[in-house]
């Protein structure tokens, strides 16, 4: 008797467990989220577009997190202010960082971790948010207040030639800098073909840009070109500082340079690609660098002695304050800089 009591009652449980899961099973999936997303869709429409149903989509999804993204502008050294000032400001915000096809250029060059996409997202829109002026930088302090108060994605508008823009992430940006290994390959040839191998020799690295600087206008606006003297003094401190020393000089006017900077000490490399040359100087143990992103960041990546010319930029000019005045970083256990005069 107790037997088919007990009998029954297990059949009761393994039928209520299986009804329980026949139910759940043939129940509907639950759609109110792609719904509500739907009716923020029309609702956008029927006012005028999709930005704000998109904007408000995203404010209910508590766990979304805004992307970031920055316009390509300029050439390589350009690219890279803009890519680490992305960087730095999504780490600010804890925003996504998300690169545009601009960047592809980057991802061939770098070992960069943000991944490039092929178009942003059709159902995303991109507040755009850049300087005020063409001489009214976006400070740090004001991109990140900014980004903290949009809700929304939004897609960054400058070139951001600033350190204090990735700062923080200061490590990283090196990381996401290193060169690939067949760029790293053409390096290595280039220094055993001029026996740079042997440990006693210290390279020094010179960068000269001056074709697209050269011109009053530009000179006018803090850019300008440093004079052969400001090279030959800083040849000069090398040479005094070290007993075996080679310089190994890279630049957009090798007629130029060829004329004002001689020595047996000295060789000259041309018909590279920009890429390859920036590679090469930030192989070498110390720069001495010019003006420009380019140069900016040749001695940016190299770790050793970065000497640079002190005239630039020059107080109050439009390169001054569109930096901010904060163009030359501090020291740190990579670099040490060095300012030296043309004495003229």
């Amino acid at each position: 008797m107790k037997a088919n009591i007990y009998i029954y009652i297990g059949g009761l449980v393994i039928g209520c467990v299986f009804g329980a899961l026949l139910f759940q099973y043939n129940s509907p999936p639950d759609t109110s989220f792609v719904s509500k997303w739907h009716d923020l869709k029309r609702k956008g429409k029927s006012n005028g577009g999709s930005e704000k149903a998109t904007t408000e989509y995203n404010k209910t999804d508590t766990n979304h997190r805004f992307m970031l993204s920055v316009l390509r502008q300029g050439r390589l050294g350009n690219g890279m202010s803009q890519y680490s000032a992305l960087l730095g400001l999504a780490n600010l915000t804890n925003r996504i960082p998300i690169l545009n096809p601009g960047y592809r250029d980057l991802a061939q060059i770098f070992t960069i971790s943000t991944p490039v996409q092929n178009r942003l997202e059709s159902n995303k829109t991109f507040y755009r948010l850049g300087r005020k002026a063409p001489d009214v930088p976006l400070t740090v302090e004001a991109a990140t207040q900014a980004l903290r108060n949009i809700s929304q994605n939004v897609m960054l508008e400058g070139y951001f030639q600033n350190f204090r823009f990735f700062s923080p992430v200061s490590k990283k940006i090196r990381k996401e800098f290193t060169f690939k290994k067949n760029i790293r390959r053409q390096v290595s040839r280039f220094f055993k073909h001029h026996n740079f191998t042997e440990k006693n020799v210290t390279k020094v690295g010179i960068h000269v840009r001056r074709t697209d600087l050269n011109t009053p206008s530009r000179m006018a606006q803090g850019f300008g070109c440093p004079p052969p003297t400001y090279f030959i003094n800083a040849m000069k401190f090398f040479r005094n500082k070290y007993l075996d020393v080679h310089f190994v000089i890279c630049s957009d006017d090798m007629h130029w340079t060829r004329e004002h900077i001689k020595g047996d000490d000295v060789t000259f490399v041309s018909n590279n690609p920009p890429e390859v040359d920036m590679a090469i100087m930030t192989s070498c143990d110390h720069v001495i660098i010019s003006n420009g992103s380019f140069s900016w960041w040749i001695g940016w990546l190299c770790r050793g002695t970065t000497v640079r010319y002190e005239q630039i930029p020059k107080y109050n000019t439009r390169l001054y304050n569109m930096t901010s005045g904060g163009i030359w970083p501090p020291d740190d256990i990579y670099n040490h800089y060095v300012a030296i005069d043309s004495d003229e």
